[in-house]
């Protein structure tokens, strides 16, 4: 999405290129970042020196998932004009039979904008997992579409995939990282966040990280994160709060899901069930920081926030208890 396309989009939103503390709410952040494809290791830098967010993923994705997205990466349209006609094809792959030994999808090449599509098979894609071994089969000769190259970049992206983090790693650590700045979503499509004031300044990090990213990323799509600074006046308080209603029910909805299965289910882990009492805590420090930044006590959601409350009791009282049980196991066995 392109900056004139937000800026037309949120026209309700008064932003400015630059502004002070004193003056603003906080700032506008959208951010793409498109079918990455970092190395691990490199990711794990960018991670540690940029954002101060410890990345613990696996050093290799399974062949299976690295399969799937690499084939699925596989994708083109062609439009061909011959003889005085237009046609046009999409080129991708789809699923065939399953063998149990053997993850196989086939490359077609599908005719559109025709009574009924039809559908050219152009090659086999499989990978052995006995015999650990990436391959094409059942290759034809195609006048619009050089087959091989394509099966020929399958395979590249397959191993690139199992040594490089991908855009769902990606996105984890960006909305971690967001969560820490006390950001909120705004409700449209896509990456839109208001990051409040009292954070802002941390988000020159997470734009660097996007640069830094779009530098190493093996993929030809490229990145993009940009923010300007919201304006403060009664106007962008009220879109703002409207914003927090909006972003934050949906959080205390999920919150209070978890913590009640938690409850439900009997948790013997009191590290579980301290983590969520903390990530409620967390969730009323944002509601009182907002406060002070909108000016106004948001009392909108004082009902769910108190159930919210009352699970975060119980859970403590759960916690301390396999604490407590736990000690005296301790004891009585050192004794």
């Amino acid at each position: 999405m392109k900056e004139d396309d937000i800026v037309n989009d949120w026209n309700n939103i008064i932003g400015a290129a630059s502004g002070d503390e004193a003056h603003v709410l906080g700032k506008f952040l959208y951010f793409s970042l498109s079918n990455v494809l970092v190395d691990k290791q490199e990711f794990t830098r960018l991670c540690d020196e940029l954002l101060g967010i410890p990345y613990t993923g696996g050093s290799r994705l399974s062949v299976g998932d690295a399969f799937r997205s690499a084939t699925g990466d596989i994708r083109d349209r062609v439009v061909v004009r011959r003889d005085g006609e237009q046609n046009i094809y999409a080129i991708y792959c789809r699923d065939n039979k399953r063998v149990s030994d053997t993850f196989s999808r086939e490359l077609v090449k599908e005719t559109l904008n025709v009574r009924t599509n039809e559908y050219l098979k152009l090659a086999n894609i499989r990978y052995d997992k006995q015999g650990a071994s990436f391959g094409c089969d059942s290759v034809m000769d195609d006048e619009d579409v050089d087959v091989p190259a394509l099966c020929q970049r399958a395979e590249e992206l397959f191993e690139l995939y199992q040594r490089c983090a991908n855009r769902k790693q990606v996105e984890t650590i960006c909305l971690a990282y967001l969560r820490m700045l006390e950001a909120t979503k705004v409700s449209v499509n896509g990456h839109l966040y208001f990051v409040p004031k009292h954070t802002m300044a941390r988000l020159d990090a997470l734009e660097s990280f996007v640069e830094e990213l779009n530098e190493h990323n093996r993929n030809d799509r490229p990145l993009t994160a940009n923010s300007f600074y919201i304006i403060d006046d009664a106007k962008q308080r009220d879109k703002m709060t409207e914003e927090f209603y909006s972003a934050v029910k949906r959080e205390i909805a999920a919150y209070q899901e978890r913590a009640d299965y938690l409850i439900k289910s009997g948790s013997r882990s009191p590290a579980i069930l301290e983590r969520w009492v903390m990530k409620i805590a967390a969730l009323e420090e944002k509601k009182r920081h907002y406060e002070d930044i909108l000016k106004r006590e948001l009392d909108g959601l004082d009902d769910e926030f108190g159930d919210l409350k009352l699970l975060s009791q119980e859970l403590s009282i759960r916690a301390r208890g396999l604490r407590f049980r736990q000690a005296g196991k301790h004891v009585n066995q050192a004794a």
